[in-house]
Parts: structure tokens; sequence; C-alpha cells
């Protein structure tokens, strides 16, 4: 007995019934693989800025400053040497995100650098900690991100504590320090040129 031969049009149906399937899953591999880097480098980068941070902790009151309605002309919150640290090794291990890819501005923008225990504790008895955060917005590579409604992409959030091992001693300095409280200090600490602008 010999059997029916399948219609032509047969693959064609089940492809174009599969194909939706299919590619849901290749790019939910995709995605799953780029959300673990993304996590894993944005991870790295705040452990790199908290080991930094432990050497040479900031003052708050010159991070209050960069947040402050009323602050000097002349300021710029990279312009201490120690926050310009914590941000520099933050950004050294961003290759793969930093600087317009992923759509997004410089990760610094999303790091808050803050001591939970209030900043009494930047001494070496209580020895902080000193806290570095990450919140970055990181978007699909695929189009799953939009036919789940996530257009804006998610923000993951990241935040790494050491205890303070140093107060930022410099002895090149005239002060023998290298972290500034406020202006007036970062004049003392930097005598000779005016502050350079880094955003």
């Amino acid at each position: 007995m010999r059997l029916p031969t399948p219609a032509k049009g047969q693959s064609i149906v089940e492809m174009a019934l599969m194909l939706p399937i299919l590619l849901v899953v290749i790019f939910g591999i995709i995605e799953l693989g780029w959300l673990i880097f993304a996590y894993s480098t944005i991870s790295q980068a705040a452990r790199n800025g908290a080991e930094v941070a432990a050497q040479l902790p900031p003052y708050q009151s010159w991070i209050d400053l960069d947040q402050a309605t009323s602050r000097p002309a002349d300021y710029s919150y990279r312009n201490d040497d120690c926050v310009n640290a914590v941000l520099t090794a933050i950004e050294s291990e961003l290759t793969v995100l930093r600087g317009g890819v992923n759509r997004q501005g410089s990760v610094t923008q999303y790091v808050k650098i803050s001591y939970p225990q209030g900043d009494t504790s930047r001494n070496l008895n209580a020895r902080g900690p000193i806290e570095i955060s990450i919140s970055y917005p990181v978007m699909g590579l695929t189009p799953l991100w939009s036919f789940l409604g996530l257009n804006d992409g998610i923000v993951m959030r990241v935040t790494q504590r050491r205890s303070i091992e140093n107060l930022g001693r410099d002895p090149t300095r005239p002060a023998g320090v290298a972290c500034a409280r406020n202006m007036a200090d970062w004049k003392i600490l930097n005598p000779s040129p005016t502050p350079q602008q880094v955003p």
C-alpha cells in the first residue's frame, strides 16, 4: 500500500509555526549571556572601586558638595584625587559598557560613594566601611526586550563594601594627604594650577 505524499506547503507551515518559538529561545540565550556578562563586569568594576576607596577614602563633605545647590564655581567632583582614583578604577573594568556603548553615558554617573555608618566612621579605629554602589541601566541586544515591554532595559544594582585601610596619605603632598575636605582644602593640597575641570 502506497503512503500519501505530504503536501508541498507542509514544511513551510511547520516552519512558520516553529520559527517564533525558535527565535525566542535563541534570543533568550543571547540575552541571558549578555546579562551575566554585564552583571559580572559591573560587579568587578564596583569591586575595583571599593579596593581603591579603602586606600583613598574621599571625605563625605567633598562628595556632598557634588549634590549641593550652591557650590564653588571651580568645584569639579573628580578634581579630588581620591574620588578620581576610585572612578578611574571603576572605569578601567568597563571596557565594553563605557562611553556610548549600550546607549549609555559614562558609568561614573551611576556610581555612588558613601559611608553606610556615617562619615564619622572614616578613621582607622572604626575602619569605615566605605561603600561603592553602581546602579547601571543595561539595554538589550535583541528585539526580545521590546517584545517583553522592557524598552528602557533593566537597572543592575551592585554594591561593594570594604573596610578602610588607609586615610589617603600621600607624602608627596604639602599636607601629606591626597583627599580634600572642600575647595579651600583642595587649594592647599594643590597650590600650583587652577582645578582641571573633568566631567
